[in-house]
């Protein structure tokens, strides 16, 4: 897997925290502390900020359920919660919406890691 494809799959992880915390020789809750003093922003929303973009991406194809289960949440109320929350829309509002952006193809779940 690929340095790119780890960083954009990571933050869909429950274990984000520990991954990457490993990987950069801190623990979880002090890599959580620097991100925070660092971004300005918890370590867990930019997690939901990461999930809520792969399932807006995946709304013009796919139903708000199958949106909701590929970017990583518990259910469609999950993300509808989330989405309301973060963005002040419901996924039903942002799928009629004409102007979405999709992620860099090496973000999506389901694109080929491989470099071409």
């Amino acid at each position: 897997m690929t340095a790119s494809r780890k960083s954009c799959q990571n933050p869909l992880s429950r274990t984000w925290d520990d991954n990457s915390s490993a990987d950069v020789g801190l623990s979880p809750p002090r890599l959580r502390a620097l991100v925070h003093a660092s971004v300005g922003v918890p370590l867990a929303r930019l997690r939901q900020w990461a999930r809520l973009r792969v399932a807006v991406a995946e709304l013009p194809r796919e139903s708000a359920a199958s949106a909701a289960a590929v970017a990583g949440f518990a259910d469609q109320a999950h993300f509808t919660r989330t989405a309301r929350s973060l963005l002040g829309r419901t996924p039903a509002s942002i799928g009629r919406s004409p102007r979405l952006i999709d992620p860099p193809d090496r973000c999506r779940p389901d694109s080929d890691p491989t470099p071409r």
